[in-house]
Order: C-alpha cells, then sequence, then structure tokens
C-alpha cells in the first residue's frame, strides 16, 4: 500500500491544513552541497513600508518539553519564540535581527551546524522570527513568504505553493519542496500571524534524507509559538 495518501492524511488530521505536504524527498542522486547563500527577506508592509511597531517582549515564553523522545524544545534570546528540534540540533542563535527599516523580529536559527545550514543543502535546520506590525494583509504575507523561499528554486519538485496555512493560533500560507540541491532534501515555509494579527512569523526549514521530514515539519508546526500566540490564546 502506498504511503503517501497515509502521511498526507496525517497532515490534515493532525494540522487542520486544507492541504498537507509531503515532505519525505526521493529525487535525485546522494546529497551534494551546493553554495545557498541565505537570501535577505523582502518584508515589504511588514517592517518595510510601514512605520517600525516595538517588539514587546513582556512575560519569556516557557516551552512546552515535547512528548517524543529525540526531541527538544528552543527559545530565542528575547524569550519570545519557541519551537521543538530534533534534540542533535545543538547549535543554535537565538538572537534577534532588525530590518533596514527599523523593525526588530525576534528570531531563532537552528541546526546540528548552523554555517552548513546556510551554506548547503547536506546538513538540516530550521529558522523561525517573529514581529509585531500594526497590521498586515495576505498581499503582504505572500510577498515575505515569495522571499524566504527564494533560495528553494534550486529544488526539484513543488509540493504546494502559497497553500492556505491555518493551525488554530496562526493563519497564514505555506509551501513545500522535495529534491533540493540536487540531493534528497526537502523543505518547508511557511509565514502568517497571530489570530489578532498583531504578530507577523515565519518559519523556513531544510530536513535531509537521514530524517523522517513528516514528523519533524509536525513536531515543528504543532509546537511553533510566540508570546501572542498559542500561550496567549491558551491564557
Amino acid at each position: 500500500m502506498s504511503r503517501t495518501p497515509l502521511l498526507r492524511a496525517a497532515l490534515v488530521a493532525a494540522v487542520g491544513l486544507g492541504t498537507a505536504a509531503l515532505l519525505s524527498g526521493c529525487f535525485g542522486p546522494g546529497p551534494a552541497p551546493a553554495e545557498t547563500p541565505k537570501p535577505t527577506p523582502n518584508f515589504g508592509a511588514i517592517g518595510g513600508d510601514e512605520s517600525p511597531v516595538p517588539l514587546e517582549t513582556g512575560t519569556p515564553i516557557e516551552p512546552v518539553d515535547p512528548d517524543d523522545s529525540g526531541y527538544t524544545s528552543v527559545v530565542d534570546d528575547l524569550g519570545v519564540l519557541t519551537v521543538t528540534v530534533p534534540d542533535d540540533w545543538t547549535d543554535v542563535n537565538g538572537l534577534p535581527f532588525t530590518t533596514d527599516a527599523g523593525q526588530e523580529w525576534a528570531s531563532i536559527t537552528v541546526a546540528p551546524d548552523i554555517d552548513g545550514y546556510l551554506t548547503s543543502w547536506s546538513e538540516p535546520g530550521l529558522e523561525i522570527a517573529a514581529t509585531e506590525t500594526s497590521g498586515v494583509d495576505d498581499q503582504g504575507l505572500l510577498g515575505l513568504l515569495e522571499s524566504i523561499s527564494s533560495i528553494y528554486a534550486e529544488c526539484e519538485t513543488v509540493v504546494q505553493e502559497a497553500s492556505p496555512y491555518d493551525d488554530g493560533f496562526f493563519v497564514g500560507f505555506e509551501s513545500a519542496w522535495e529534491g533540493c540541491g540536487r540531493s534528497n532534501t526537502s523543505a518547508f515555509a511557511i509565514v502568517g500571524t497571530n489570530a489578532a494579527g498583531t504578530q507577523a512569523i515565519f518559519v523556513r526549514a531544510q530536513i535531509t534524507s537521514d530524517l523522517d521530514a513528516n514528523e519533524v515539519y509536525l513536531q515543528v508546526v504543532n509546537s511553533f509559538d510566540t508570546t501572542l500566540g498559542r500561550s496567549a490564546q491558551s491564557k
């Protein structure tokens, strides 16, 4: 029996997405590192054309310990963001960054080796960032998704592109790819806002073929949080 319908059904059931991403890359020869410089996101109306909105840190977010062994939660340096990743992704950079327009983003980059993740397809890793916003529309989110996804132009297969994303806490769009960088690496990217529309967030990750891509994806989308996201709605 084919695993594909089962995996897609599992994603729909767990995340509530209209279209589920099958992220188990299966194209091309063995992994071949390729230089993949990190592009500068085009933030558009998110900290671009609008006046910068101060990043409110408030009470630091409290990460939830994963139920599954083999995973761990990481938190950014400002205590705004958390996400669950494989526990051997021990290289963590939680420093915030500021756009040219002066908008501050809380941020996490995490991987077994961040330099390897940022410069090749042979190392898995993830980036997540969030910022305050006075309001961003779908076009702003789609512009951000296009920008952070430009790095995946080398991927052979687009599994889904700018599909609606809604996990009950964050709403926006997501895309997914397979066969990235002439290897079996897969990738996904998500952009969205919290329920109140006061915070924008993006996630992007690449997952190498030695990992269960669907499991990593589910761990990420069921855990990523901000001080104004799941945590705020559960209080």
